[in-house]
């Protein structure tokens, strides 16, 4: 609700009241500020001097503060805000408006609360510099006037500039491209423009750059000039600059990294790839990425390349390892990261997506999960993959009825190592395993124990003279065939014991336990070169 003109009387006397020595200004409708109107008693105001508006003493990040309190003073008829003057950018002060036109023809703006230094001599302020200059040009392009505010762009005054041939502004490497544009100018009828985006020279020696607009005005006998309009746009060509300078490194790390990176659409068309990325995919920047462009990738894997492409465009990030056929190299393995790229409004506008060649990586960690799992002379599980294996069997999402454990132990091997040697040793070790892994069901683990043990994991047993049979199983693998050496050949001599377990009763090292405990009886107990015994399942 806007204030009668007692009420903004009396809040404008209580304001100098409170800040008599604060600064003063009369401002014009459009905000511009103006000489203190007569008759106006300055006692201790000090007044305002030298900028043209408010927004000429204030930090750039506060004039929307400004702009706000003038829109509420044009609604209210007074405002206050609080803003940092450039004097004393750490500090607040008041910014008040009182609309007081019935008193002094004009506006009244005080500026309270600047202490120290910036607040003893007249407001410090930096003018907004014009963006847009007029310059007259006759026909040979000698400047014949210019705006007063052209000294804030260039450097020179209006009146220094009259009678200097504009070419002289323009930087060197431009005066050609200027020196044409102005015959084409010349050539067209009156009232055409033409337009031109040139580097001039700052008197200080920086670059400025304008789109310069040159109406050809030289037939109108009323002007019979060559007026230019001339828009500062150096804060755009640098913006561009900086823009162009980050896209060439991007563009330069993108070649130098290890790695093929693309960019994609919405609509899977190829924004930008490197070198690497192109090699590996064979396409050309603007076609669609799918096709026969992913013909090279292992057809299993393809479907989730696929999925993995319209998951990241669907604005969720996703990563894929898939086989790749490389030309010259074989038989590949590549991990793609897909990284979904979006605007302001955070609406997906494409992907950036990464190629890396994990083969390396891959052949390592096989290599170590092999390792860590495997026994490496006769590859069987090693103990810790076989415990492993029997723990799930008994408390896995695929527990079943039952689960057995043959416990394998061969008789007499030391004397083996010590007749035929230590490679005749390892040898038959390879042999029982070979043997033992042919006899044994789909689903059942063979296991090296230790030294000379083995354990067959059995899953899914039903009960125990189902174990029993696959005990007997595993005698009869061991009976036949033999291994022939130097000086003989070798039977494989064994005690087996063999136990089962309800999974829902039974625990891993129970089971083991058993199972071992029964081998020990068949070995006691045997009376040829395979023994077999089949644990109490009450024990």
């Amino acid at each position: 609700m806007r204030l009668t003109e007692a009420e903004r009387d009396a809040v404008y006397a209580e304001a100098v009241a409170r800040h008599p020595d604060a600064f003063v200004s009369a401002v014009t409708p459009s905000g511009l500020f103006a000489g203190l109107p007569a008759g106006f008693e300055l006692g201790t105001l000090r007044p305002v001097v030298g900028p043209r508006s408010a927004l000429d003493i204030f930090v750039a990040e506060d004039h929307p503060v400004v702009i706000d309190a003038w829109h509420e003073f044009l609604t209210r008829g007074t405002a206050t805000c609080r803003v940092r003057p450039i004097a004393a950018p750490s500090q607040l002060v008041e910014l008040r408006i009182f609309d007081l036109t019935h008193r002094y023809g004009l506006p009244l703006v005080l500026i309270a609360g600047l202490t120290g230094d910036g607040g003893d001599g007249p407001l410090e302020h930096e003018p907004i510099k014009p963006r847009l200059i007029t310059v007259r040009k006759d026909l040979n392009a000698v400047i014949l006037g210019a705006d007063p505010e052209v000294v804030q762009v260039l450097g020179w005054t209006a009146e220094e500039l009259k009678g200097t041939r504009a070419v002289d502004l323009i930087h060197p490497d431009d005066r050609v491209r200027a020196i044409a544009s102005w015959m084409d100018l010349l050539s067209t009828s009156d009232g055409a423009a033409r337009r031109v985006r040139l580097r001039h020279l700052h008197r200080d020696g920086h670059v400025v750059w304008f789109e310069i607009t040159n109406h050809n005005r030289l037939a109108d006998p009323e002007v019979g000039e060559v007026v230019a309009d001339m828009l500062d746009i150096s804060d755009e060509m640098a913006a561009q600059e900086a823009l162009r300078a980050s896209s060439q490194l991007l563009r330069r790390l993108t070649e130098t990294i290890p790695m093929g990176i693309v960019q994609i659409g919405t609509d899977r068309r190829i924004a930008y790839q490197n070198e690497r990325a192109a090699r590996a995919i064979g396409a050309d920047a603007g076609e669609i990425l799918g096709g026969h462009h992913l013909d090279r990738i292992v057809s299993a894997d393809r479907p989730a390349i696929e999925a993995a492409i319209d998951a990241v465009l669907a604005g969720h990030d996703t990563d894929a390892e898939y086989g790749y056929h490389h030309a010259a190299r074989g038989l590949r393995r590549v991990r793609a990261n897909l990284r979904c790229l979006t605007g302001t409004a955070g609406a997906v506008t494409g992907a950036i997506i990464c190629l890396t060649d994990v083969t390396e990586d891959v052949r390592l960690r096989e290599e170590l999960n092999q390792r860590a799992t495997y026994d490496a002379l006769t590859g069987c599980r090693n103990r810790a993959a076989t415990l492993a294996a029997l723990q799930e069997s008994l408390t896995g999402t695929g527990a079943t009825r039952g689960t057995a454990v043959v416990f394998i132990d061969l008789n007499e091997f030391k004397q083996v190592n010590d007749v035929y040697g230590h490679a005749a040793g390892d040898r038959l070790l390879t042999h029982v395993a070979s043997r033992l892994r042919a006899a044994v069901r789909d689903g059942d683990v063979v296991g090296r124990f230790g030294g000379d043990e083995f354990v067959v994991i059995c899953p899914d047993v039903p009960a125990a003279l189902d174990a029993r049979h696959i005990g007997q199983t595993l005698v009869a693998a061991l009976a036949t065939g033999g291994l022939d050496v130097e000086g003989g050949r070798l039977l494989p001599q064994a005690s087996i014991g063999v136990a089962w377990g309800d999974p829902r009763t039974t625990a891993a090292d129970t089971l083991i336990a058993r199972a071992d405990a029964a081998m020990y009886a068949a070995k006691k107990s045997r009376t040829g070169r395979l023994a077999l015994v089949l644990a109490d399942p009450a024990h």
